[in-house]
C-alpha cells in the first residue's frame, strides 16, 4: 500500500471524527492505605487481589523493579510467592504479582485464590515475602536466573504478525523508543544487585499492602 492510498483510507474511516477529543483526565491521586477489605460472597474459596502504589514505566529504575518482581511473583513456579504459597504449603494453585503502570496512576498488584479456611494463612505468607524482599533484596543466583529467564523468553514473543503488532502498539502507547526491541535485553542484563536492593526498599512497602478478599474467609478481620 502506498502513502496516498493509506491516506485516502484513513480519511474515509476517520474523516467524521471531531477535530479535538475530550479533555485528558488528570492523574489519579493514590489514596488507599494498607489494610483488609472483605466482600462477602457465597463460594468455597476466597479470591484475593492485593497491592499498593507502584512505579511509572518511564522511571529510571523500572527495569530494576521489573527484575525484582520477576523474582518475587512474576516468573510462574520459579517465583518466591509460588514457592512459599503453593509448593511448600499447598495453599493455592497459583499466585502472582505484577507491575501495573497505567495511564493515570501506577499500581504494584497481585492475585491469589485459596480455600476460605486457609486464605488467612495465605495472606500472612504473602506479607512475609513482601517484608523479606523489602529488607533483604535478592541473591546473585536469583538475579542471574531472572535475567536468563527474561532474556531467553523475550524472542518467543515474536512468533507471529499478531503478537508483533501488539508489541509495537504497546511500545507506542508506553512512549518507548523505536529501538526498544534491540536494547531491551541489554537493559535487563544491566541491572545489578544494588539496583534491586535500592528498588526493593523504595517500592516494596509491606505496611501499605491492601488486600481485597471476595468470599467467606475465616479468621480475617476487615480493617474498614
Amino acid at each position: 500500500i502506498t502513502p496516498s492510498e493509506l491516506g485516502a483510507l484513513l480519511d474515509e474511516l476517520l474523516g467524521d471524527l471531531p477535530a479535538a477529543g475530550a479533555e485528558i483526565p488528570v492523574r489519579a491521586q493514590y489514596q488507599l492505605t494498607g489494610g483488609l477489605t472483605v466482600v462477602e460472597f457465597d463460594t468455597p474459596q476466597s479470591v484475593v487481589t492485593f497491592g499498593h502504589e507502584g512505579i511509572k514505566r518511564d522511571d529510571d529504575d523500572f527495569f530494576a523493579a521489573y527484575l525484582m518482581n520477576t523474582i518475587l511473583g512474576g516468573s510462574g513456579r520459579q517465583s518466591r510467592l509460588m514457592e512459599e504459597v503453593r509448593e511448600k504449603r499447598g495453599l493455592t494453585y497459583g499466585v502472582y504479582s505484577y507491575l501495573a503502570p497505567m495511564d493515570f496512576g501506577e499500581m504494584y498488584m497481585g492475585r491469589v485464590a485459596s480455600a476460605n479456611d486457609r486464605v488467612a494463612e495465605t495472606i500472612e505468607v504473602i506479607r512475609n515475602e513482601w517484608m523479606k524482599m523489602a529488607e533483604n533484596g535478592v541473591s546473585a543466583e536469583e538475579l542471574d536466573g531472572a535475567k536468563t529467564y527474561l532474556t531467553g523468553a523475550y524472542p518467543l514473543r515474536f512468533d507471529g504478525n499478531g503478537p508483533i503488532a501488539n508489541i509495537m502498539v504497546g511500545m507506542q502507547m508506553q512512549g518507548l523508543p523505536i529501538d526498544y526491541i534491540a536494547t531491551r535485553n541489554d537493559k535487563v542484563n544491566a541491572v545489578t544487585l544494588d539496583d534491586i536492593s535500592r528498588m526493593a526498599k523504595r517500592l516494596v512497602r509491606p505496611d501499605d499492602l491492601h488486600f481485597v478478599v471476595v468470599g467467606q474467609p475465616e479468621g480475617l478481620e476487615p480493617s474498614d
